[in-house]
């Protein structure tokens, strides 16, 4: 009785302070851009109880005045529920008509030729067609491709043409991407260029907003498909996994896309009105390794990190289950990897102290960490929990798991902010947690995201002039047999020359408020759920 006590009295608060700051953040927003500022302050729970509407939790950046199709950090499935592509990227990979009705390819596989659908208008009303492409492809970086876009053309008013440099199969995949390469309207920009407004031509628009607080998203009245039974979908961003937990609890929300900690898994099953949706994801979580550091450039330091992590005990202990130790640095659940090019290492503590010993770092004072010429073996490891929820639980476990073997960890977390500038702006660490990207993005596209290196710049995750050779030649190979054996190649070399420090594969799980009914889970994590078929119980 106590527990349920307190438990009550979490809620009772949480909701008080949803209501306040959304009635605060009001106030604020009055001057929002675009005429999409929140009109009333209504209370989360009568949002989530209404019998059209739904309230979902993210805890990424909201922030619609910033979304544009070409760049921005706004929160994915906002790109997925606005904006369409040419094609997609359906269940197992397999390209789907988007826009584009049917394509072809010439025969050299530089030009792509979309012939497009006639039966689409953006959500303000405007029709679609080549003209509409033919805008939205000039606004694309056209080296953001992985051969470059040399040319658009309209062919007619329903057919374009693209044309890249060179043959590259992942082409047609990066289309299928939420960014950067989706179709926007033209009335997205003003005169000079500059985006103000989110128009797209999939089945919801922007509503109303707060930003960097919620977005209300209502269906496009011009889409062409299934249109949605639910009327509105308000999108939450809550950034702590307990708080997102008590809004489930307490009604404030209806499903959560963002993480959730393990230790709530038994909060769920326990609750007659909460459920969970659970898949096999295409993501793993790794830690990433400072190429500058001088101990992390001796493999045998590397190995010893390997060797010194129980991943069966990450899984079982601190994901509750959910989820499969690390083998290579990607799932097989991605294409092209498989069990003998991603062997991975096994928990070997005794064999990471050997490797130490081999490299000549010794406890020479009996205080448990080991030196080298003086200097002990103490690696900083940053990490944030905004976004996963199990990562500072991860990272205590790495701290006491190294320690068994010698090698003191020195943990810093970060606000996401910070978190992501220590990986793309000043390396500010020597580990760093950090997670694979998705689905269309696997493989290729997160393999030169981490490891390539053009001339000039530098690899964010680790270089070595093998592997970015081998990362030139995979996307240029047609055959299907060829490229399994460069990617064989690619993924053996990571796993080899230890490049990384794999830890888990987490199952991707949604929970939600079970007066929602045909919850599906969308070919894409980015998109999440299938909103078109999602119902409200009456």
């Amino acid at each position: 009785m106590k527990k349920k006590y307190i438990w009550a009295i979490i809620v009772l608060a949480l909701s008080l302070v949803l209501l306040l700051s959304g009635c605060i953040s009001n106030q604020a927003s009055n001057n929002a851009p675009n005429d999409m500022s929140v009109s009333s302050a209504v209370p989360a729970t009568a949002v989530s109880n209404q019998t059209d509407s739904i309230t979902i939790m993210v805890s990424g950046k909201l922030n619609p005045e910033d979304a544009s199709p070409l760049e921005s950090s706004t929160e994915m499935c906002l790109y997925e529920m606005v904006y369409e592509p040419l094609v997609k990227y359906g269940n197992g990979g397999v390209i789907e008509p988007g826009l584009a009705e049917n394509w072809n390819i010439s025969d050299d596989g530089t030009q792509y030729t979309f012939y497009l659908r006639k039966d689409v208008n953006f959500s303000d009303g405007t029709g679609f067609n080549a003209g509409s492409v033919v805008s939205s492809a000039k606004r694309w970086d056209p080296t953001r491709f992985s051969t470059p876009l040399t040319n658009v053309e309209k062919l007619d008013d329903y057919t374009v043409r693209l044309t890249f440099k060179e043959n590259s199969y992942p082409v047609l995949i990066e289309l299928t991407y939420p960014r950067p390469f989706r179709i926007a309207s033209e009335n997205s920009f003003d005169a000079n260029g500059n985006f103000v407004k989110m128009i797209g031509t999939g089945e919801w628009m922007v509503e109303s907003y707060i930003p960097e607080e919620e977005v209300v998203m209502a269906p496009n009245p011009y889409y062409y498909g299934t249109k949605p039974d639910i009327k509105k979908i308000t999108i939450r961003k809550v950034t702590d996994g307990e708080s997102r937990i008590m809004a489930l609890q307490g009604g404030e929300a209806d499903l959560s896309l963002a993480d959730l900690p393990s230790e709530s898994k038994s909060i769920i099953e326990s609750s007659k009105n909460l459920a969970v949706k659970t898949t096999e994801g295409t993501m793993g979580f790794f830690l990433m390794l400072n190429q500058e550091n001088k101990a992390l450039q001796d493999k045998n330091v590397r190995l010893a990190l390997n060797y010194a992590i129980d991943k069966d005990s990450i899984v079982e202990n601190i994901l509750g289950g959910d989820g499969v130790a690390a083998k290579g640095i990607l799932p097989e659940t991605v294409p092209y990897v498989t069990r003998e090019n991603s062997e991975g290492y096994s928990y070997n503590p005794e064999k990471a102290r050997e490797l130490l010993t081999e490299s000549g770092y010794t406890d020479s004072n009996g205080d448990g960490i080991v030196e080298k010429d003086g200097v002990p073996l103490s690696l900083k490891l940053v990490f944030q929990s905004e976004e996963y929820a199990s990562w500072k639980s991860t990272c205590e476990y790495l701290q006491a798991a190294a320690r068994e073997v010698g090698i003191d960890i020195q943990l810093e977390q970060r606000d996401t902010s910070a978190y992501y500038d220590a990986i793309w702006k000043n390396r500010d660490f020597d580990m760093i947690i950090y997670r694979t990207y998705e689905d269309s993005w696997n493989p290729h596209g997160f393999l030169r995201s981490m490891f390539y290196q053009t001339e000039g710049s530098t690899s964010v995750c680790w270089y070595d002039s093998q592997l970015n050779t081998y990362l030139d030649e995979v996307i240029k190979t047609q055959d299907e047999t060829t490229r399994q054996a460069k990617y064989d190649q690619i993924f053996k070399l990571i796993n080899d020359e230890v490049l990384v420090v794999p830890l888990c594969y987490p199952n991707k799980q949604y929970a939600y408020n079970n007066r929602l009914q045909n919850v599906t889970v969308a070919p894409t994590n980015y998109e999440g759920i299938e909103w078109q078929m999602l119902t409200i119980a009456k």
